[in-house]
This record gives C-alpha cells, structure tokens and sequence, in this order.
C-alpha cells in the first residue's frame, strides 16, 4: 500500500465511505470520535453503540449532504 491509499474493509461502512469518498479521518473528526475507534468499527473488531451509529450518520449526512440512514452504515438485522 503506498503513501495516500487507505485500506477497505468489508464492512458496510466502509464500502459506503469508499462510495461516498468519505475519508476516514474527516468521518471520526466529525463525529467526535477517535480515529483509531472509528477503524475498530470499519474493521468490525467493536459492535457499534447506537449513540456511536447516530453521531456516524449524523457526520455522513453532513459530509455527503445525502439522506444516510443507519442501515446505508450497519447491518441493523433487518
């Protein structure tokens, strides 16, 4: 991997990030959460609080300017 690429993880999150051309970094910033706590979550190491999937698809909407629902971001289990 060279300087500047990120790494994808096969999680719903982070293929819409890819999609949507959300760095990560930007995400976590505007969220307000580490962004060593936000990769945990890309790399499905942690289940995601429902406080934490409200502030991501607050942050996402803000970001893209797109309506993002919770299940765009997670597997709710619908």
């Amino acid at each position: 991997m060279s300087t500047g690429e990120r790494k994808h993880f096969d999680t719903r999150l982070d293929r819409w990030m890819a999609a949507n051309n959300v760095k990560p970094a930007h995400l976590a910033r505007k969220a307000r959460y580490s962004r060593q706590h936000l990769l945990r979550i890309r790399k499905a190491e942690m289940e995601p609080t429902r406080r934490l999937i409200k502030e991501l698809v607050l942050a996402c909407r803000k970001l893209t300017a797109k309506p993002v629902k919770a299940s765009d971001l997670f597997d709710l289990g619908d």
